[in-house]
């Protein structure tokens, strides 16, 4: 039986240029990034000393976009808002200039009293254990090398490595308010946070930090292969 025009004219298949289909697939590609980097999941790289021995210089970190709520990219409109815990570290813009990130520790939450005084730090009165743990030298962000003391922290239930020197370069006393977040360096003689600059809203927080997946040493110009895929807490 032979067929009728319209039965060949079902058959026809339209088919579109190459360089549109290609176009159209980096669109969707482009579209898919954009969402994942905005709400789920971004790279950050440090660019300083001031979390060592935690972070060190030239770490590649995944920041965890949605664990304190998913902020509309360019506002301050966080959707499904969650409070930060202390011990984690996250990454925030910087309150004294926003089109920068800093990373470093929450110490306090919003309602907690915080002192930092003879290089210890006290949260609601109490005072966190310091363990010595030997000497530890780093390189810092020119490269140049310093030696600090290394203790671990117990910031409550959060235990974490710190480095410190037999002075403190800020001591004071500060109350955080509501809706707010005092942040540390781990490297205590080497950072210039919240015992500076003050506390960090809620809205100001881009993510938290959760694995390395990339570490390398400038100095040497080697890979730190110890560090790929370690954990952060």
């Amino acid at each position: 039986m032979s067929e009728t025009m319209r039965d060949l004219e079902d058959k026809v298949v339209t088919t579109k240029p190459a360089w549109r289909e290609w176009i159209e697939s980096m669109l969707v590609i482009g579209l898919f990034a954009i969402v994942i980097r905005s709400f789920v999941i971004a790279p950050f790289v440090i660019p300083s000393s001031s979390m060592v021995p935690t972070l060190l210089v030239g770490d590649y970190l995944f920041v965890s976009r949605y664990d304190y709520g998913f902020r509309i990219p360019f506002t301050d409109i966080q959707l499904l808002a969650s409070e930060a815990q202390r011990g984690d570290i996250a990454v925030f813009d910087y309150p004294e200039d926003r089109s920068k990130d800093y990373i470093k520790r929450i110490v306090g939450v919003p309602g907690d009293m915080i002192v930092y005084k003879d290089n210890s730090l006290y949260v609601n009165g109490e005072k966190m254990v310091l363990k010595a743990d030997g000497m530890y030298t780093y390189f810092m962000g020119d490269k140049s090398s310093d030696v600090s003391g290394k203790y671990i922290e117990q910031l409550f239930d959060v235990e974490h490595e710190v480095l410190r020197k037999s002075y403190s370069i800020r001591d004071g006393q500060w109350k955080v308010p509501e809706g707010y977040y005092f942040m540390m360096g781990d490297n205590r003689n080497n950072s210039r946070d919240s015992r500076f600059w003050g506390f960090v809203p809620q809205e100001y927080l881009v993510g938290k930090a959760v694995v390395i997946w990339w570490s390398w040493d400038a100095a040497s110009g080697s890979i730190r292969w110890d560090r790929l895929g370690k954990l952060l807490h």
